[in-house]
Formats: C-alpha cells, structure tokens, sequence
C-alpha cells in the first residue's frame, strides 16, 4: 500500500504529465527524535492521509536544539566540521531516510526537509541573531555561513544516498534582512547548500516566514517548486507565481489552522486550480500545528479529492 496509490502524482507534475487533480502534501512535526520511530510515523502519516511524498520532518537536531544558543557570538565560533557522518546527529538523520526507504516502494517519493544556513542559525538564536550577524565583522559572517552550507549540502547529498528522492528546502531570513543583505549573504549560501541536491530528483523551496518583495531572485535557484505562507505574506501565490516563470508554486492551506478545512479553503483551493489547473502543489503555507488531529487533516486531503 502507498501513500499515493498508483504512479507519484508528483512525478507526474515535473514530468509533464497529465494529472487529473493537484498533488497534494501536508506535513507537522511528529517531536520524536529516534530514527526508527520517526521513520515509523512518517510512514504511517503518508500512508493514512495519500500524500504525494513522504516528507521527513527535522525532528531530529543536526547540531543544536531550536533557541539552544542566546546569539550570533555563539554561531561566530561554528567555522570548520569534519565530514557529514560525523557532524552532530547527521547520522541519524540519515539513518531514518534509510528507514523510510525500506519500507516504501520504488515509486514512492521520499522529500527530506532541511534548512538553508541562514535558518539554522535562526533555529538556533532566533531571528534576531540574523541582524546581529548582519551588523556584525561581515567576514567573521561569510566564514560561518560557507562553513555551514558545506554541512547543508553534505547533509542533501548523504540523504540522496541513502534513498531520498527529494529535498523540501527551507529558506529563512528575507524577511530580516534587507534585499541588498539578502543578496549578499542568503543567496550565495542558499546556492551554495542545493548544490548536495543538484541530482535530486524534487527540489522544493519553501521561503519561511513573511515575503512581501524580493521574488524575482528566486526564479534562478535550482527548483522546480516554490512556496510560502500566504497567511503571513502580502504576495498571493498567483502573483508569486508571474515572478518565478517556469516554478510550480505551493500552497493553498492557511497553516495556522487546527479546524477541519472550512468554506474559505476550499474556495481558496478552487481559485488556485482555475488560475494553475492541476499544475501546483496543494499543500500548507508551514506546518501545520503539532495537535491538528486526523479529522481536520482528512478534511484538507479531501479538499483535492481521495
């Protein structure tokens, strides 16, 4: 049994192929950080729902707990690792794509989250760290930031390897630093950590947190698939979407919501598939609240269909 039943509905999408109905993707943090059990609930949760992909949350720290560290002092130290095997908990989170592959089919997408370097180091200090990194030597900045997208795309590549197919990648920061701030030290160190999934075959791009401007730099990444918070952003997806020529966008579903699906989504849905056809990717702006249960989540898969 797969999530999907029958041929990746996503598959089809960045194939070109003809696809009846949007693919769909839901997604919440599980807070269990044991590879075996995670892979079990990730397994169950794209089984019980039919998604188009299994997405590995990163319940599973790489090298500290979320708010672990108090500021960008303590990230200026972060300048040289070793290999990815011995980088933090990396190994296990690979080891849990392991899982997930051996008991899913071939055909089976398998997405593995992972975040930009700029978004660890706001999982780590919180978003302020990020202008005190900006204020701050802008060498010392440079230095961390390269040192940990060389984790970032060792990390894509070891999950690669280890049977994924695919990266949902989290992009933080456009919203704190300024676009010429941006340009400079998120954009060269987005770049810098995709290259570990150059031969991906699903790149997805999620910009976290609120976009009001600045798409147009997003259209040269290397994805095929971008998508944001319509509920913390002024750019709706339709106009994001003139901004990225030759993206898919993603979105649809207002992630602060625990409720089953309402009136407002599902006309929200409808207007997405009238502008895209069943060319985009239904799916929450972020997660979706850790407490959302399997009524309200069974709602929002209904919303394309079962």
């Amino acid at each position: 049994m797969t999530g999907s039943d029958g041929p990746s509905p996503l598959r089809s999408l960045i194939a070109s192929g003809r696809l009846d109905r949007p693919p769909i993707l839901l997604w919440k943090h599980f807070r269990i950080d044991e590879p075996r059990a995670l892979a079990r609930r990730t397994v169950e949760f794209y089984r019980d729902h039919r998604l188009a992909a299994a997405k590995l949350m990163p319940d599973i720290p790489l090298l500290f707990e979320d708010h672990a560290l108090s500021s960008w002092a303590q990230v200026a130290q972060l300048r040289r690792f070793g290999p990815i095997t011995s980088v933090g908990r990396a190994p296990e989170y690979v080891r849990t794509v392991e899982l997930i592959r051996r008991q899913l089919d071939a055909d089976d997408v398998v997405l593995v989250t992972l975040f930009s370097p700029l978004a660890l180091i706001g999982l780590w200090c919180g978003p302020r760290a990020l202008r005190e990194m900006a204020d701050a030597d802008r060498a010392v900045a440079h230095a961390v930031l390269w040192a940990l997208a060389g984790v970032v795309s060792g990390l894509a590549t070891a999950c690669l390897e280890a049977g994924a197919d695919g990266v949902y990648y989290s992009c933080w920061g456009q919203d704190v630093l300024s676009s010429k701030e941006y340009d400079e030290l998120g954009v060269p160190y987005d770049l810098a950590g995709l290259r570990g999934a150059a031969g991906a075959e699903f790149r997805l791009l999620h910009l976290h947190s609120a976009v009001n401007g600045g798409m147009e730099r997003y259209a040269r990444y290397p994805v095929q698939i971008v998508g944001w918070s319509e509920v913390e952003s002024s750019v709706s997806l339709e106009a994001g979407a003139d901004m990225l020529p030759g993206k898919i966008v993603m979105g649809g579903i207002p992630e602060n919501r625990s409720a089953p699906a309402d009136a407002a989504t599902g006309a929200r849905i409808g207007t997405l598939v009238e502008r895209f056809g069943p060319r985009f990717v239904v799916a929450p702006g972020c997660s979706l609240p850790d407490g959302i249960g399997d009524a309200a989540l069974a709602s929002l898969r209904a919303l394309v269909g079962r």
